[in-house]
């Protein structure tokens, strides 16, 4: 299973455009004080550019694991980033 390091590692390199435009827009919505849950499934479902880049990159990923890593932690690390763009 990857660790939280090795998830950060693909995260830092996504090796993939538009992953700056995807934080934005899930970190925009964090600081008005929603859960992150939230604020990712509005992303998501709003079926915009950041939510194909976002398949794109999950994609991508399963070439850069021997394993998937756990969801929860995948996840994790995207809310991670998210706060981190937007200051939060």
């Amino acid at each position: 299973m990857a660790t939280r390091e090795e998830i950060r590692a693909v995260f830092v390199d996504p090796q993939l455009d538009g992953m700056e435009r995807l934080y934005g827009a899930i970190g925009e919505i964090l600081l008005t004080g929603a859960a992150f849950e939230n604020a990712y499934s509005l992303v998501i479902a709003a079926g915009d550019v950041q939510s194909t880049t976002w398949i794109q990159f999950c994609v991508q990923c399963a070439t850069r694991f021997d394993e998937p890593p756990e969801e929860s932690e995948f996840l994790a690390v995207l809310e991670e980033f998210s706060r981190i763009h937007v200051g939060a």
